[in-house]
């Protein structure tokens, strides 16, 4: 039907005239196209009720429309009773099911295959003082007992052991931090890069070698240089309690500590053998940041702004993704704050100033702070870490998860790679350290997600994060996490989601989200003219009831011809009554038809985009900010729409931008809009829980071929009867869409309709005998 006959191609000039363009279409009242025009030729974005090619774009729309109407005349009688409808769907759903047999997916466990150790021990940075050496095991599918959590606490590997002299830095030397130095105290350094680069400019000091590739932004030999400078900043500041000028100091500073110093000078400090080698010991390392901060006798918090108490927002130390593991499990906190000094001359000079206080006082200043700039998220951390709150671990974890994420969006995803690294040791169940890569911050975020199954739900994750700049990051279902604002603060999972194992068809792992007892909306293509309206739409009740009295006051007419006729044997009113049959059917069928021209059907959601969103799809038209104004010229019904938004307090998660789309879902049957911004087109909906005063949906773009996964275009917040709409559905996986790589179990729909049989013989015979008793 596609194609064009030669026929059709030379009956081009017999083509009934067009109307004019959308435009002017949109702005023509609509009872002057209603009663004819839109039965032949329907409005721009609507899909009309003939029988193929339903769309004012499809070449042969008009011929569609024609054939439904001429059908209509001659078979008018039949044609009047409403029934036609469902035995054509039941014929299509019947036509179009799989007579063949079904495949089902069986997804493979995340925590099934973790990744796999190093092919060489030596590789194996922390086989020392990790577990993961004593209790090394080869994860493979025969293994019964994969070991994926990590037993002991960790300890630094090394320290650094700091000479000061006259209050001054002396030197300092690396040392292994075995059992013979841990029963001294030693202190963790906590700083911001950028800080100690600009003490190294104050300095006088310059780089040596240029920005590497990558997203390093100094070289190795220089970032342990300009962390040196820090170090000597730290040991010259004016403490508050009585020290030794001459002492010796057990501290732990990253850039000295993360990897084995291999090279006393400063010439053989980066060469590409000791990248190499401390780039495994870093990464691995900073796995157990946690616990080397938490194990510390005390914090000391440094940024460079000058009257800074590292306690606000505003602080740059206190925004680093890293923060939260060196400061929650702290024990005591020395602030060391720069202030400007002034001689007798008048010069000025800054001089770091350390201040202690327990590690309880400054996470109670950061708590208030957090709640000022409304980081509730912050806060709550904060406040379980004194024991201040009854949190419960769903509340907690979904409280770090969703900090640490939103700390890696505003410094610009520099460290992503690290996310997962920056908050082992604060969850539940730990990673072990070769487990978590650092080379994907999401894979090494749902590594951890999966590990602390048995603590958190994902589905309220899901609820909160946005869309993704790029749809294949973060597993197509990741992305910044909104905050939490007075109103919607409530977030009560409907639905249990986890993330699975697969392979995508080129061969790459993918962990989409797999939401289980899903409760499902389906979305409809387009708006659509409602064949039925004469006998279901409100608007038209006044003109069912005439219509009817009379088709069946001159149906009996026709019957009592008939009788007649029968009766005195004469053809003529035989003749008669065949003939009132048929025209008053005939005028009645037509009079059905230009009902439904005029109205749209009002049943189920569809989505309405403010611009044309240029997908190539059927009906796509630009509906505006306001598509009442749009709907009213197609509908007359349509008289108003309510909106679920501003006034509910609902979330907003996304906003328009490049590559997103601002529209509308629209329910003309509870006459209810919701502004959504998406990616794409969506076709389905799925519950995922309670948010503030609504339920949180997720848009997806569902494709209907087996072995696919949805792809999130969106996230929607809808009034709660909406529940009772719902279809429930076994499970849905969600992810950067495309197929799936995973062998399907075939499963015949004869056996599927057997269970069904034998499932409802058990029903009517348990019926039977409550009935009998």
């Amino acid at each position: 039907m596609q194609t064009e006959t030669p026929s059709l191609m030379n009956a081009e000039a017999h083509r009934l005239p067009k109307p004019p363009m959308t435009s002017q279409v949109l702005r023509t009242p609509h009872w002057c196209r209603s009663a004819l025009e839109r039965l032949f030729y329907e409005d721009p974005g609507v899909q009309g009720c003939g029988w193929f090619h339903r769309y004012r774009e499809d070449p042969l729309h008009i011929y569609g429309n024609l054939v439904r109407v001429f059908c209509n005349i001659i078979f008018a009688p039949a044609a009047t009773i409403p029934v036609g409808g469902k035995i054509a769907g039941a014929v299509y759903n019947f036509v179009q099911a799989n007579w063949q047999g079904e495949h089902v997916n069986l997804p493979k466990a995340v925590l099934r295959n973790p990744p796999a150790y190093p092919e060489n021990e030596d590789e194996v940075p922390n086989a020392s003082t990790s577990s993961s050496a004593t209790t090394r095991t080869t994860a493979g599918p025969s293994d019964d007992n994969m070991e994926v959590y990590e037993k002991t606490n960790f300890e630094p590997r090394w320290m650094l052991l700091v000479s000061i002299r006259d209050g001054q830095y002396a030197g300092h030397r690396q040392i292994n931090w075995t059992k013979k130095y841990r029963e001294n105290g030693y202190t963790t350094l906590s700083y911001n890069m950028e800080a100690a680069v600009t003490l190294f400019q104050e300095a006088g000091k310059e780089l040596n070698d240029p920005k590497p590739d990558g997203n390093a932004s100094f070289s190795l030999r220089d970032r342990r240089r300009i962390s040196k400078q820090f170090l000597m900043e730290y040991c010259s500041a004016i403490r508050d309690r009585g020290e030794s000028p001459d002492r010796e100091e057990f501290i732990w500073l990253d850039e000295f500590c993360l990897s084995r110093e291999r090279h006393t000078d400063e010439e053989h400090q980066d060469d590409q053998v000791e990248r190499e080698e401390a780039g495994k010991e870093r990464s691995e390392e900073l796995g157990r940041l946690a616990d080397i901060f938490g194990g510390a006798q005390t914090v000391v918090a440094f940024c460079n702004v000058v009257d800074c108490d590292h306690w606000t927002l505003d602080c740059g130390w206190g925004n680093r993704l890293f923060t939260l593991g060196e400061i929650l499990h702290a024990n005591e906190v020395r602030r060391m704050t720069r202030r400007v000094l002034r001689d007798d001359h008048g010069r000025e000079s800054k001089q770091s100033y350390l201040y202690t206080q327990s590690a309880r006082s400054f996470r109670e200043r950061m708590m208030y702070h957090a709640a000022v700039a409304n980081k509730w998220h912050l806060h709550s951390i904060l406040r379980q870490s004194n024991n201040g709150g009854n949190d419960t671990w769903q509340m907690m974890i979904h409280a770090l998860i969703v900090e640490a994420i939103r700390r890696d969006q505003e410094t610009g995803y520099h460290d992503h790679e690290l996310i997962g690294k920056g908050l082992n040791g604060l969850l539940p169940r730990r990673a072990r350290l070769h487990h978590l890569k650092g080379k994907d911050g999401w894979a090494d975020l749902a590594w951890l997600l999966e590990l602390n199954q048995g603590f958190y739900n994902t589905a309220a994750l899901a609820a909160m994060c946005r869309l993704h700049d790029k749809p294949e990051v973060g597993n197509g279902w990741l992305g910044p996490p909104i905050e939490p604002k007075a109103g919607n603060e409530r977030l009560e999972p409907l639905v249990t989601a986890f993330t699975v194992s697969g392979k995508d068809k080129n061969g790459k792992t993918i962990a989409p989200l797999n939401i289980v007892d899903v409760q499902t909306i389906g979305l409809h293509p387009g708006v659509k003219r409602d064949s039925m309206a004469l006998y279901r739409n409100p608007d038209a009740r006044v003109m069912k009831v005439l219509s009817s009295v009379l088709i069946v006051l001159c149906w009996i007419i026709a019957l009592a011809l008939f009788i007649a006729a029968g009766a005195t044997a004469k053809g003529n009113l035989a003749v008669g009554g065949f003939i009132v049959l048929w025209i008053t059917s005939i005028a009645f069928n037509f009079f059905r038809l230009l009902i439904g021209a005029i109205y749209l059907e009002h049943s189920g959601w569809v989505f309405l985009s403010e611009s044309k969103l240029d997908d190539g799809s059927k009906g796509d038209i630009a509906w505006g900010s306001n598509p009442v104004k749009v709907l009213q010229q197609l509908d007359p019904s349509v008289t108003r729409l309510s909106e679920w938004g501003d006034e509910q307090m609902v979330p907003t998660w996304d906003v328009p931008g490049s590559g997103y789309k601002q529209g509308h879902l629209v329910d003309l049957c509870t006459k209810i809009k919701v502004r959504v911004v998406v990616s794409k087109k969506p076709n389905a909906m799925v519950v995922l829980g309670v948010h503030g005063s609504g339920i949180t949906y997720m848009l997806l773009d569902r494709p209907n071929m087996v072995n696919t996964i949805a792809t999130k275009v969106g996230m929607a917040s809808l009034p709660p009867f909406t529940l009772a709409a719902t279809v429930k559905t076994g499970s849905v996986r969600v992810g950067s869409g495309g197929g799936i790589a995973i062998d399907g179990v075939p499963v015949s729909i004869w056996d599927k309709v057997e269970k069904v049989v034998k499932v409802g013989a058990a029903v009517v015979h348990k019926g039977i005998e409550m009935s009998a008793e």
